[in-house]
């Protein structure tokens, strides 16, 4: 669950520590995240922060280097406000007005910011109660200018919930069921033990019979997963249509404000700090 409102002071304390200290100083190197090579030296600094040279590939780098805000030129103060302004569900225009950068700049940092929220959005494993639904929506192409088609085909998106708190909200196969592509990336993470509870679906139905062997439990149900078509196009709204190619990025975005567990955007910006996040923009789309 995502909390809007955070206390100030804790904010500043956060930043100043985390971004300069806990990360880009203490960060322990493993490898050259530019070829993976294992051998490398110092190289200098860099505005406070520890450089470093491969002497596999011969290139720099530094704790920073494949963040998500890598090679941005804007201050990193407008990357925590846009974050902020993300969580609060405001327009790109809005965003792009406030901060004083361009409509352009906007659509990329939110796109680089959602890339960044999908990489670790599946759960290994779902445990537990596993409540499963589904629904489908039509396949949008806003935003393409090569549209060699008028025909639109049924997107399904997959959601799934355990006890543990970890949820998955996918498109997972267009047009018709799939059964194979459904038990490699849904039925695969159920653990054995779990108990499927399915929601108005005969597909799901037949594989929670199964699943269960005629164990019959009391039925819990919880309205995220229940009322999914409902909840998914109610929050679609405010984006005043997705393009089907960025579905996967925004429904891992969708996931954060459906969990048990409080998060705020000082959170989202510390996990983003970590690991190797960072997308070209001509990736983008692509």
């Amino acid at each position: 669950m995502i909390q809007k409102n955070v206390n100030l002071k804790r904010l500043k304390k956060h930043i100043t520590n985390f971004l300069k200290n806990d990360i880009y100083k203490n960060k322990n190197i493993e490898c050259c995240p530019l070829c993976g090579g294992k051998k490398y030296i110092k190289h200098g600094f860099y505005k406070g922060i520890q450089r470093y040279k491969c002497k596999e590939c011969e290139k720099t780098f530094s704790n920073t280097t494949n963040s998500l805000w890598s090679y941005s030129k804007k201050d990193l103060n407008k990357w925590i406000k846009f974050i902020k302004l993300m969580i609060k569900k405001k327009s790109l225009r809005f965003c792009a007005a406030k901060l004083n950068i361009s409509l352009t700049t906007a659509f990329y940092w939110r796109h680089k910011i959602l890339h960044g929220l999908k990489l670790d959005s599946i759960p290994n494993k779902l445990q537990g109660d596993v409540h499963i639904n589904k629904t489908i929506i039509i396949e949008n192409f806003k935003g393409c200018r090569n549209i060699t088609t008028t025909r639109r085909s049924n997107i399904w998106i997959i959601a799934a919930k355990g006890d543990d708190d970890s949820m998955l909200v996918i498109p997972i196969f267009k047009d018709c069921w799939n059964w194979k592509i459904f038990d490699e990336k849904i039925y695969s993470k159920i653990q054995k033990p779990s108990y499927i509870v399915a929601y108005n679906d005969r597909y799901i139905a037949v594989k929670a019979r199964e699943h269960n062997k005629k164990i019959v439990k009391e039925r819990k149900e919880d309205d995220r997963v229940g009322y999914i078509m409902m909840n998914i196009m109610k929050w679609f709204s405010n984006f005043k249509g997705i393009a089907t190619k960025y579905l996967e990025e925004y429904l891992s975005f969708f996931i954060l404000f459906n969990l048990d567990r409080k998060i705020d955007y000082v959170d989202i910006i510390y996990y983003l700090s970590f690991g190797n996040r960072f997308i070209k923009t001509k990736e983008i789309g692509v």
